[in-house]
């Protein structure tokens, strides 16, 4: 930093803190973070931290320079965010840091200076190394988990590898800052082991597929209770989510054991509060229509959990969900806009059965579920069933509904809801993701608020169970 620079900053922060504003050590709590925007049309990006506790807002001026002080309470992962990118940082208090970047190149051009420099510059190249492997999209990672478990386990090595020498090429980062990135290293490279064998069962449709002896030993024994690791590596807290899941459903199956039961004699076992904490809000994703054993997922975590106002949160969301329970009537929709015309309600339909499906024409899993649904529907044509399908594409979307009905000559009813996601239909159902198939019986009654899709064979067998 050239000596004017010092005094200019020294000037800034005399301005906005008298130069004293010090925490008990003696170490200003903030930092200084400034720099220019090249190519921009917003007029601010904000800075966040990993858990969105902080979140700060900088305006942009019109020549794309800014700045601002952050204070923040500890070091640690922070992003920035400009319109819908956004780039990791590593932020400690005290530092001074000034950022270079061209939106039109967004990753690629960012650059920072500043006592900050070597860490965020690190971050910021190791996510372009990242993507160089993956430097054909979604059909890079396909590619890569599709191979045999020996080649993909040499890539994934080779990638370890790489991020490690890459951290060796800033001679200036500090010594625990390396040891937590090596670590986070190997956490992802245990992560993509972990995960080979569903995403390659998935990608290659081999249904027994088993990874060979010995892929997983550098998995075996592992410490899902480290409470260090888990403040200081995103790719740890994934990876032992990934795994308490597992080794709880699989104990739950060989033992014939309720899973809410093993999963509380699991969590029961966890000595680090914040480590805990987490596996049960993760789990609170799983309290949902879809979960055949979501009451008895929920009564286990609220038995567990001492956070109030999550478990109120969660009473409210499960009060919602027990209305979509087997036998209970079924919420309604009315005077959707039909394709073939006209509009129509649920009413009308009832007196069969009625198989929804919540899709919209910008969801590739739903459209891959057409040619299933197609040949479904045409096999009962003249069975005591009518097949729905309600698109919640917004309102602009209209017309590409319409094309995409005429142009894969789609049957059954079409429908499109009134208000998109925010349709009383979809709201009643707490469908937060698509597709999402319903079975309503003739007396509209809910037979499942989520039915198998048309690919699954269990759709057949559920048909067949009900006489349809």
């Amino acid at each position: 930093m050239r000596i004017t620079q010092f005094f200019l900053v020294c000037s800034y922060i005399l301005l906005l803190n008298s130069c004293n504003k010090q925490n008990k050590t003696g170490k200003v709590d903030y930092v200084l973070f400034s720099g220019k925007i090249s190519n921009t049309t917003e007029h601010e990006l904000s800075v966040v931290d990993s858990n969105n506790d902080f979140n700060v807002l900088i305006p942009i001026n019109e020549d794309g320079t800014f700045s601002d002080t952050l204070k923040i309470e500890s070091k640690g992962s922070y992003s920035f965010i400009i319109g819908n990118e956004h780039s990791y940082m590593f932020l400690d208090q005290g530092d001074q840091l000034e950022l270079s970047i061209d939106t039109n190149k967004f990753d690629e051009s960012i650059t920072y200076t500043g006592t900050a420099a070597d860490v965020n510059n690190y971050l910021a190249k190791k996510v372009l190394l990242q993507e160089s492997f993956l430097s054909n999209g979604p059909k890079s990672y396909e590619t890569l988990f599709s191979k045999e478990a020996t080649e993909f386990k040499n890539e994934v090595s080779k990638q370890k590898y790489a991020k490690n020498e890459l951290l060796k090429k800033y001679p200036n980062l500090d010594p625990q800052f390396v040891t937590d990135q090596t670590k986070e290293n190997h956490y992802e490279y245990l992560s993509m082991l972990n995960d080979f064998k569903e995403t390659h069962t998935y990608y290659t449709k081999k249904s027994a597929y088993d990874t060979p002896k010995g892929f997983l030993d550098e998995l075996k024994d592992f410490d899902i209770d480290n409470a260090n690791d888990f403040k200081t590596s995103q790719a740890y807290q994934e990876l032992i989510i990934s795994i308490f899941n597992k080794l709880s459903s699989e104990k739950a199956s060989k033992d014939s054991i309720p899973l809410s039961k093993v999963l509380k004699e699991s969590l029961s076992n966890i000595k680090s509060k914040n480590i805990k904490d987490a596996l049960i809000k993760e789990l609170t994703t799983q309290i949902s229509p879809r979960n055949e054993n979501v009451a008895e997922l929920y009564s286990m975590i609220i038995e567990v959990s001492d956070d109030n106002e999550m478990k109120d949160e969660l009473t409210q969301k499960f009060e919602k969900i027990k209305r979509l329970f087997k036998g209970n009537k079924s919420p309604l929709f009315s005077n959707y806009k039909n394709y073939s015309g006209g509009t129509t309600s649920l009413n009308e339909l009832l007196g069969k059965y009625v198989y929804i499906d919540v899709w919209a024409t910008w969801c590739a899993p739903c459209k891959a579920e057409i040619p299933y649904l197609k040949k479904i529907e045409e096999e009962f044509r003249h069975k005591n069933i009518e097949f729905v399908s309600i698109s919640i594409d917004e309102q602009a979307k209209y017309d590409t509904w319409k094309n995409m009905v005429s142009e894969k000559e789609l049957k059954g009813v079409q429908l499109f809801a009134d208000d998109n996601w925010s349709s009383k239909f979809v709201t009643d159902y707490i469908i937060q993701g698509i597709p999402r198939f319903i079975l309503i019986d003739p007396d509209g009654n809910i037979v499942t608020a989520s039915a198998p899709r048309p690919s699954d064979s269990k759709l057949l067998d559920l048909f067949k169970e009900l006489h349809i």
